[in-house]
Formats: structure tokens, sequence, C-alpha cells
């Protein structure tokens, strides 16, 4: 069910901003000719679909998720540059079918494009060399790939309240996910937690882990940690998980816990 969701809105939402990207041209829309803020929003709105995925299962920003999310992000910045290429062989009446010439041609004009605005930001004074304003526009379209993906984490951390590190200036990340039948191990880690006993708490953790749900299992305990991966400050979530027909999950929360960097360093280090 997960699974197949995520695909479907993921799938929508990726065509979707390809397609309002290309009729704006957003893709490479950039500030100061190298701040991708256009491939930024294309991998966000390409996003969306993972996060409405995320919110409908009631899951959380797990590595596939992410994963995910970042080749859809990378997908819609590429959908958007084919439809632009196709508007562009409709402009210049190149024929029916496969066209290397074309294509090549192409991608000479957005090298070339971003090779003149970033050499418009330069003093005139500084004449700018053919062969480094090529590799200067390649290297902008390289970033903006990397923003198409990179932006599809922020965003999934934005709108599914993944807390933020103001003082490292980072997202936390999902530490741990685990889900548990065994219910008293995961009360019993949770009172040690609260006493600060760090070592008890880590063998707790793994009988946590050894409970592992099957799918008889009507109810469930979840254990959810983001850290920072810098100052190690974390926020803790308990949750209780009952199944529902048609294959779905009630999640309800349980308790919630935050740790300053001493606390979470000392009782969340695995």
């Amino acid at each position: 069910m997960p699974a197949a969701l995520t695909v479907v809105l993921a799938a929508l939402t990726t065509c979707a901003s390809a397609y309002l990207a290309h009729l704006v041209s957003l893709a490479h829309a950039n500030v100061l000719a190298a701040v991708p803020v256009g491939a930024a929003l294309v991998g966000s709105a390409s996003a969306l679909g993972v996060v409405a995925a995320i919110r409908l299962t009631h899951n959380h920003d797990t590595a596939s998720f992410r994963i995910f999310a970042q080749v859809g992000g990378v997908t819609a910045y590429a959908g958007a540059v084919l439809l632009d290429y196709l508007a562009y062989r409709t402009r210049v009446g190149a024929g029916d079918g496969f066209d290397l010439l074309a294509v090549l041609d192409y991608l000479r004009l957005l090298v070339s494009q971003a090779a003149a605005a970033i050499s418009a930001q330069m003093p005139a004074q500084i004449p700018l060399p053919a062969p480094a304003a090529l590799w200067l526009g390649m290297v902008r379209l390289l970033v903006e790939i990397l923003a198409a993906g990179v932006s599809t984490g922020w965003t999934i951390s934005y709108l599914t309240g993944v807390p933020f590190c103001w003082k490292n200036r980072r997202f936390y990340e999902l530490r741990h996910l685990v889900e548990s039948a065994n219910q008293a191990a995961v009360r019993e880690w949770e009172t040690a937690i609260h006493q600060r006993r760090p070592l008890e708490a880590r063998a707790l953790l793994a009988r946590v882990r050894a409970g592992r749900v099957q799918r008889s299992d009507r109810t469930w305990m979840r254990i959810v940690i983001h850290q920072c991966p810098i100052c190690q400050a974390a926020r803790v979530r308990i949750e209780r998980c009952r199944r529902i027909p048609l294959g779905g999950a009630v999640v309800e929360s349980a308790q919630e816990m935050g740790f300053d960097a001493a606390r979470g360093a000392a009782l969340l280090a695995t």
C-alpha cells in the first residue's frame, strides 16, 4: 500500500512539475546567474507526492522515501528540459524522429546561455576566456541538476515536521525507526530514557528490535528518533499503531521527548 501510493503520487507531481516548469521556463531560472532557484522549485514541487504518501500512510522520512523523491526531482528537471527541447525543435523546424545533431545543438545552446549569464555578472574589465566560460556553463547546469535533487530532501523535512537545528543550520536526520510488537520492552526503554540510564536503554533497544511486527499482530509500538548529526540534539517519538481493514493502520502519538545536545549524545549513542 505505501509503495503503490508513493509511486502514483510521485509520478503525478513529477509530471505536473515538469510540465509547469516548461510552461514558465523555470528550470534554468537562476539568481545572480548561479543560484539555481528554478531547479530547486522544480525538485520541491516533485517531492510533494512523496510528502503526501508519507502523510497518508502515517510513515516517516525513511531512506527509501527520500531516494525516491530525489529521483523524482531529477526526473522532473530532465522532463522540463526535454519539453523545452521539443519546443526548440518545433521552433527551428527540425524533422520528425531522433536527430542527434539537433540534440547536440540544443545542449550547446544551453551551455552557451549559461556561460553568457555568468559572463554578464563579471566586471567588464575582466574578460572571461571562451574555454572558461564553456566550463562554467557546464558547471551551472550540473549545479541545477544537484539542486533539483537536494531540494526534495529539504521539502520532505519541512513538510513532515522534522526538527531543524538552528545552531548548525540543518535538519535532523532519522536515526532510528523501530516498530516492535514487544510493548513491554518499549515501555521499559522509555523508562530508562527518562531516568537517564544509557547502558540499560541501549540493551533494551536491542530487545525492542527483536520484537518484530508480524502480519497477525493487530497492535504494536513505534519508536522514531530524529537527531542532529553534529550536535546530537534529538527528538524521540513513541507511537501506538493499530491495524484497520483494507491494509491500513491508525497511528496515535503516545509520547514525545526532546533532548539537548548533551543528553542526546549520552542517551541515544549506538
